[in-house]
């Protein structure tokens, strides 16, 4: 029996669908026929799917996107290679790591490092802890990212997170207990606000690493949270210097070239939860690269830019990050994702 008018169009959609993902025209007319299409109607179908001009395009676009994966494999193969003469997938640590080579064995390579001794003048070491905030800006009111327990997608939905209250109770609440409910993230510009601004007195811009002048606007940021906030799988559209201050964090890397494997579903984010894998929805991020390691303070990391990552707190954490390097070209960025005012430097 014919499909009805209603089930034709589903299949003209299954036609399309299955052409644009590579499917051979042949393989398609025998589910049509078991459908009840005559074999000639099924393949005029067929035909006339695979001559619509969106499908033609959609089919080229796939034709493109198989020629860069089987590039992007083959890098990623050539990287584990060496990962393995090396030791392993593992973060380099360095220690008196020169700006030069900073920038040319890491930063032009697209690779992360952690460089130990970065923030050895930093005032911010010795002096930020969470008590300190609380009794020096207690009262003043901050903008924290709120609720995010009961969000499924706390950071994609980070819009409707934004909350306010005095630092007095945010301190509060970080203190009572690990938790992802609460944190104090880059967007929500701390450092933009007139009563924090003393606080880049007691930071230092890493001398031939980033730009000098940290007093423009969004060129640094702070993180403040309990333990147990976690930042799900992303990728920043520009390379970060990570400087921790205070408590430790987990970090999960992929790199940049790995994008096939990663399940980037909207946005800059990917599907895949860090914490618990679902290798059955998907399978191919088994592929993936993944390096750990953890940050504690005085260490600075570089992630690169497109590098995946993930962020978990271990303890209660203070972070700066810092996003215009010191260099005569502007900062290198993939996807125009940027978001609030772009620092100087920035085009």
């Amino acid at each position: 029996m014919m499909p009805d008018s209603s089930a034709r169009a589903q299949w003209r959609s299954w036609i399309a669908e299955n052409l644009s993902r590579g499917v051979s025209p042949e393989r398609l007319l025998s589910p049509l026929c078991e459908a009840g299409w005559t074999p000639a109607e099924a393949r005029s179908e067929v035909e006339a799917a695979a001559l619509h001009p969106a499908v033609r395009h959609v089919c080229s676009e796939t034709h493109a996107r198989r020629e860069w994966e089987s590039l992007l494999g083959a890098r990623a193969s050539l990287y584990r290679q060496g990962a393995e003469g090396r030791g392993g997938l593992e973060v380099e640590r360095r220690r008196e790591l020169s700006p030069d080579e900073f920038f040319e064995r890491y930063y032009f390579r697209n690779e992360p490092v952690i460089v130990e001794g970065l923030m050895a003048e930093w005032p911010a070491l010795s002096k930020w802890s969470p008590e300190w905030l609380a009794e020096r800006f207690g009262g003043e009111p901050v903008e924290v990212m709120a609720g995010r327990e009961a969000d499924a997608d706390p950071d994609f939905n980070a819009e409707l997170r934004r909350s306010f209250m005095p630092l007095r109770e945010f301190v509060a609440r970080v203190r009572a207990g690990r938790t992802n409910d609460v944190y104090l993230v880059a967007r929500n510009s701390l450092l933009k606000r007139d009563a924090f601004r003393p606080l880049l007195d007691d930071l230092r811009a890493p001398k031939g690493y980033v730009q000098p002048d940290i007093r423009v606007d969004d060129s640094v940021h702070v993180w403040f949270g309990p333990a147990g906030t976690l930042s799900n799988l992303h990728h920043d559209h520009l390379s970060v210097l990570f400087c921790q201050v205070f408590g430790r964090k987990r970090f999960w890397l992929a790199p940049s070239w790995e994008l096939p494997w990663l399940y980037n579903d909207r946005g800059l984010y990917s599907a895949v939860d860090i914490l618990a894998p679902d290798l059955g929805r998907f399978p191919h991020f088994q592929r993936a690269a993944l390096h750990s390691c953890v940050v504690g303070p005085g260490d600075a990391l570089l992630i690169p830019v497109g590098w995946w990552h993930a962020v978990q707190a271990l303890e209660v954490s203070l972070s700066v990050t810092f996003v215009c390097f010191d260099l005569p070209v502007h900062t290198t960025q993939w996807r125009d994702y940027w978001i609030g005012p772009r620092p100087e430097g920035m085009k």
